[in-house]
């Protein structure tokens, strides 16, 4: 790892959101104080538990935060691609990584340590705004994952859905076509289950006339019925 002020880190800097209010030259700061690492695929970037001493931003590529269960299912909390930073709040807090971060693609990282963002902090007050904004907008995101959670897997796989639906659904003369947007794999690790559960829930739905799978793709028959699936209150 070694510094820079190459210009994808200033621009993935610049689209990043706890800082969205600050102007060019504390985004300009922050890059010539940022130092970037290369990783290839797998790299642990951050490991649940140990002190989170900085936080990172994507710069290139894609990360994923997720979480390893006492019986060594992995739960996928979110996905990360350039301009998000990871870690941030931990970092922020002087605390410990809540969860793993690793690399889902060839990646590079602008890491930055607290005490960078906090000058940045006293020189613009105003940028705290969208610092706190973006954080508890984490905070409501990742409820939502505990929300999912605690309903079964066709639940969780029609809650998923239909949020789908209403972001990337396109309506057809024989329903609305809904692209899954991760591969079934991923999926699988992001409802917190495994590949041949999910194949189950999937067949779940379609038997219920809910659905039918195409490839990366599925087609909706019945958007309500997702909606009431997912929100745990299906009769």
């Amino acid at each position: 790892m070694t510094p820079t002020q190459r210009p994808d880190v200033l621009a993935a800097l610049r689209a990043c959101r706890l800082w969205r209010t600050a102007g060019d030259r504390a985004v300009t700061r922050l890059a010539a104080a940022a130092t970037v690492q290369e990783a290839s695929r797998g790299t642990v970037l951050a490991a649940e538990g140990d002190p989170a001493e900085r936080f990172g931003v994507v710069v290139t590529g894609r990360v994923r935060v997720y979480h390893l269960t006492a019986d060594g299912r992995t739960v996928l909390l979110e996905t990360m691609e350039s301009g998000d930073a990871f870690a941030a709040a931990a970092s922020l807090a002087g605390g410990r990584n809540p969860a793993y971060v690793d690399a889902a693609t060839p990646v590079s990282v602008a890491w930055l340590d607290r005490e960078t963002l906090f000058a940045v902090l006293a020189d613009d007050p105003g940028v705290a705004r969208a610092l706190v904004a973006d954080l508890a907008g984490q905070v409501v995101s990742l409820t939502g994952v505990v929300q999912t959670l605690s309903l079964d897997v066709p639940g969780r796989l029609a809650r998923y859905l239909f949020q789908r639906s209403l972001a990337a659904g396109s309506a057809t003369s024989e329903g609305l076509l809904v692209p899954l947007g991760i591969p079934k794999s991923e999926l699988a690790s992001a409802l917190g289950t495994v590949p041949e559960t999910l194949s189950r829930a999937f067949a779940r739905l379609r038997d219920a006339g809910v659905l039918e799978v195409r490839g990366a793709d599925v087609l909706v028959f019945d958007v309500g019925a997702l909606a009431r699936m997912g929100s745990g209150y299906a009769d």
